[in-house]
């Protein structure tokens, strides 16, 4: 466990059967009695027993509120299990209750190909645990939770997901980013309907606009100089549709051909990642009216306007 500050403590839990370096983090904030939890990660016994046995040894606060950043099951589906166990309240944005609660759909959480079955099986099961976090409190972007003198200010951030949620607590000038900055590397962006990359950079300028001095993402360690790290990521995806337009301008006119183009070593096993987020950059150009696109997936095609 660490100590980020002294009201706020990471509840991590190094899962070695995570297919990614970083697993979830789950955070606790804690001002007197009251307390409350940022994500539950897993709803494995690994995840549940460890997290539990930390709160048990803080039983001088009671939970009150599980705000979950987002859907996807790595974030979500050990709430129902830390409900229980705690009486504290589920909390999502509005938006993204439907998401939450339908097990029965791929929703852009992982990337799995079609052949891995047994990934594809465990997904399933994980999306079904997350179905279970039946949310108590629904929230709009603004809305203020207090846990004892601490103001938790939730702040609407989609792109990622619909009902994509930051967290700041202002006493503390700090942020939790979710899966919209991470503490390596950069967060994938699904294509619509899952995801939206024309809201998800808006959503980095307005949470490089909150001011926070440190940022706790849904994954990797801390971030201690967040406007930078935000910039770098708007830079990031500002240069990759530069990119592509420059490819469309020398007569790529598909998805294939882009990402053999943008991505000429990749591992096979990452295709399908790098073809959504290349198709995530299309949409965004398509929704400013900067080309047109008509078929699915690396098969899509492309026609620049004007």
């Amino acid at each position: 466990m660490q100590e980020i500050t002294p009201h706020v403590t990471s509840l991590h839990v190094d899962l070695k059967w995570f297919p990614q370096p970083y697993p979830p983090n789950v955070f606790l904030i804690k001002e007197g009695s009251a307390a409350a939890l940022i994500d539950s990660g897993f709803s494995d016994d690994e995840s549940y027993n460890t997290r539990m046995k930390f709160l048990e040894a803080h039983s001088d606060a009671r939970i009150k509120y599980i705000v979950l950043t987002h859907h996807h099951y790595d974030h979500s589906s050990g709430a129902h299990r830390l409900r229980d166990a705690t009486g504290a309240q589920i909390v999502v944005h509005k938006d993204e209750e439907a998401l939450l609660l339908d097990s029965t759909s791929e929703t852009g959480d992982m990337e799995i190909p079609e052949d891995q079955k047994e990934a594809r099986e465990q997904a399933k099961k994980w999306r079904e645990e997350a179905a279970k976090a039946i949310p108590d409190i629904r929230v709009e972007d603004g809305h203020v939770l207090q846990v004892g003198a601490l103001h938790l200010k939730l702040v609407h951030t989609p792109g990622h997901t619909a009902g994509h949620l930051c967290i700041l607590i202002p006493e503390e000038k700090l942020l939790f980013a979710g899966d919209n900055v991470l503490g390596v590397g950069t967060a994938a962006i699904a294509p619509p309907p899952h995801g939206d990359m024309a809201q998800y950079v808006a959503s980095l300028k307005k949470m490089q606009a909150l001011e926070a001095e440190l940022l706790a993402p849904g994954h990797g360690p801390l971030v201690k100089e967040p406007r930078r790290k935000i910039q770098e990521l708007i830079d990031h995806r500002q240069q990759r549709e530069d990119q592509i337009l420059r490819l469309m301008a020398d007569g790529r006119d598909n998805v294939k051909s882009l990402v053999k183009a943008i991505y000429p070593e990749l591992d096979k096993r990452l295709l399908l990642m790098a073809t959504g987020q290349v198709l995530s950059h299309l949409h965004k150009l398509q929704s400013e009216g900067k080309l047109k696109l008509e078929g699915k997936g690396a098969d899509t095609r492309i026609t620049a306007n004007g």
